[in-house]
């Protein structure tokens, strides 16, 4: 038996909405061999190390987003 659309609806449960990721603003670290990343993290406002922007999780075990500033406009 089909449902009908008033009975349709979808539960907070299923999907429930993820609260707002913090964002980092990172640092670029040069080492030999590698690039890195320094974030000072929303948590615990240590700096911590990582290897690849976007969704990053620290030490403390914070869950963050390292994403870099947009470039000015006009600069090379």
């Amino acid at each position: 038996m089909p449902h009908g659309t008033d009975d349709a609806h979808q539960g907070d449960g299923l999907f429930a909405a993820d609260p707002q990721t913090p964002i980092a603003r990172p640092l670029v670290l040069v080492t030999r061999g590698r690039v890195e990343f320094l974030g000072r993290c929303p948590n615990c406002q240590n700096m911590h190390r990582h290897t690849h922007l976007g969704k990053v999780t620290g030490p403390c075990g914070a869950r963050y987003e390292l994403q870099p500033k947009a470039k000015l406009k006009g600069a090379a």
